[in-house]
């Protein structure tokens, strides 16, 4: 995989060279549950920042978007909230778009734009934990529904990537990857519980991305890896 890291880091260097000085280059890394998503993110801007330059690429995941607790509590049947919790309803996606409308926008010298990160932990997302500064020319999204194209709200996120990177992956391989993470997360007692949220949660919305994504514009083989890099 380290070939595939470099050769897309690489172009992506390229890009942001090329690209106007007071904008940045946004790429959405979009795939089903277990695609190997962040240990993408993160690989390409390790790479991209020792090619151009400390802080010139950051990644940005979408889990910081998911609804915090007390905002699924509020919900019309919360125990299907979070039973279902990761389906594209539960997260902020106004939030989100306020985030990539703001990324767009021409660059300047005193503003930061702050956006969530997510505390596996806790379970909820810390506000403001991302910094991402004016040095940031490269701004990698990822997330499991950065390429859908309904609902709208979605699809107007999406166009304002210049580029949806998609990863492909065997559906088995995904679960197996999924139900591994489940176990090792100590969130969940027993391997049943595992794969019950697997097949009814995970798969569900691995149905639905596939079902309902825009075409990428590039696509990406995700390999096996051990579930922590996941």
């Amino acid at each position: 995989m380290d070939a595939t890291y470099n050769t897309l880091a690489i172009y992506l260097a390229e890009k942001i060279s090329n690209h106007p000085s007071h904008d940045r280059f946004l790429v959405a890394i979009a795939g089903i549950p277990g695609s190997g998503k962040s240990t993408l993110a993160k690989a390409l801007v390790d790479r991209v920042n020792e090619l151009v330059g400390k802080n010139v690429a950051i990644a940005v995941s979408m889990d910081g978007y998911h609804y915090p607790k007390k905002t699924l509590d509020t919900f019309p049947d919360p125990t299907e909230a979070y039973a279902r919790r990761g389906a594209h309803w539960t997260f902020d996606a106004q939030g989100l778009l306020t985030l990539t409308e703001a990324l767009r926008r021409p660059i300047t010298d005193d503003q930061i734009i702050t956006a969530p990160s997510y505390d596996h932990g806790k379970g909820d997302p810390v506000e403001n934990d991302i910094k991402i500064s004016p040095s940031h020319k490269l701004v990698i999204l990822e997330g499991l529904y950065l390429h859908l194209k309904e609902p709208p709200i979605w699809r107007s996120i999406a166009s304002h990537m210049h580029e949806l990177w998609g990863l492909h992956i065997d559906r088995e391989i995904a679960k197996k990857r999924i139900i591994k993470r489940h176990i090792q997360s100590h969130l969940i007692e027993t391997e049943e519980q595992a794969i019950f949220r697997a097949e009814n949660n995970d798969m569900v919305n691995a149905n639905y991305i596939l079902e309902n994504s825009l075409t990428p514009t590039r696509t990406v083989i995700s390999v096996d890896e051990p579930a922590h890099t996941i």
